[in-house]
């Protein structure tokens, strides 16, 4: 009975790192919504990372894959620098976790 305690089910360190990268990105792109100001970005968009955010959630750990991450977290960055050529370098949306955006 004592050593049932330490047998919790444990996220591997790498596809939890994963997952941590892709909210990183959603959060970043609903965080931009709100400096733009509503309206800016398609109210469709954000509602659809919104249920990307309340789903990550489910996504099994075997079913990352850290070449998708990587896709998401350039788009992620791409369009940030689209949006800084657009406002300028006054939008600031704080970088996580050593990401670029």
């Amino acid at each position: 009975m004592i050593f049932r305690k330490n047998r919790r089910k444990r996220v591997p360190v790498l596809t939890k790192h994963l997952r941590l990268r892709v909210e990183s990105c959603v959060n970043t792109i609903l965080e931009l919504n709100v400096r733009l100001g509503e309206g800016k970005i398609k109210p469709e968009i954000i509602q659809q990372f919104e249920r990307l955010k309340d789903s990550l959630q489910y996504v099994r750990d075997d079913s990352v894959d850290e070449e998708d991450i990587d896709r998401i977290e350039e788009a992620t960055n791409q369009l940030l620098a689209e949006i800084r050529t657009t406002y300028g370098e006054t939008l600031s949306v704080p970088s996580r976790g050593g990401q670029t955006h």
